[in-house]
């Protein structure tokens, strides 16, 4: 606090330093001083010492003013900043107690979680499609966006349902334990039509090289080649180098993963 009132009067001194200066290069040399003599009727009044015999100097005494005097809009602004505090605590009482709001709300618990019809809509939803997108979500339920976001976090923080992600998108998935990591990475990756048909070509035909999988799936080798990084960036296949060609396997972990996702008895 001390050095901050230290800097502000080194500021004043140095302006009151600079502005004369400033202001006789602006005036060509000639100092400017009041010109209180050709005015003495003035000069007595607005620069005499402060006293009783000075009226005009002084301020008039505060006048009294009881409740009743004042505007209606003003007692009204007094009683809401009177009451409000007493409002947020009782608002606070009821939420944490679990007791009905204003409106019917309450507070979601475990216990109320599915008693929201939309909730309730949403979960059956994610439990019967495993790995459904948010798009999905929203084609098969008819919900806003902000309404499916805002029910499936709450699912997802009650552990009722849980996602993995598959191509920078999420997938929903029932989180009782049904599946394992590398189920639902399967089951994610057979959604896509292409990446169907490349894991079924590599199933079927273990070793394959890209050329065949590209000429076998009838995509180009560059898109090949995008849905394969995706595939081992998630463990689901592997590579392996015989000369000059890259041949492709599923890994052993995920054969009868395969197999049970592919004829849809996954979970």
């Amino acid at each position: 606090m001390q050095d901050g009132y230290n800097s502000l009067v080194i500021t004043l001194v140095i302006f009151s330093a600079i502005v004369p200066a400033a202001m006789a290069v602006e005036t060509g040399g000639y100092v400017v001083q009041p010109a209180y003599d050709l005015y003495p009727e003035y000069s007595e009044l607005y620069f005499s010492p402060h006293s009783p015999d000075t009226v005009l100097l002084n301020d008039p005494a505060p006048t009294p003013v009881s409740l009743t005097d004042l505007p209606p809009w003003i007692l009204v602004a007094l009683g809401i900043v009177a009451i409000t505090p007493g409002i947020i605590f009782t608002a606070k009482y009821l939420s944490a107690v679990n007791l009905p709001l204003i409106g019917g709300f309450k507070r979601v618990s475990e216990k109320n979680l599915f008693e929201n019809s939309s909730r309730t809509t949403i979960f059956r939803c994610v439990k019967e499609n495993p790995g459904i997108r948010l798009a999905e979500i929203e084609r098969s339920t008819g919900f806003t966006y902000k309404n499916l976001i805002y029910h499936l976090n709450l699912l997802k923080n009650f552990g009722k349902i849980t996602s993995s992600e598959c191509k920078n998108t999420l997938g929903f998935f029932e989180n009782a334990g049904k599946f394992s990591p590398d189920e639902r990475a399967m089951i994610m990756h057979l959604q896509h039509q292409s990446e169907r048909k490349i894991l079924e070509s590599i199933a079927h035909n273990p070793g394959i090289s890209r050329q065949e999988i590209s000429t076998r799936v009838g995509i180009a080798g560059p898109s090949v080649s995008w849905h394969i990084h995706f595939l081992l960036h998630d463990g689901i296949i592997e590579q392996k180098k015989e000369g000059n060609t890259v041949r492709h396997y599923l890994r052993d972990p995920m054969i009868e993963i395969y197999q049970r996702c592919a004829s849809g008895n996954a979970g």
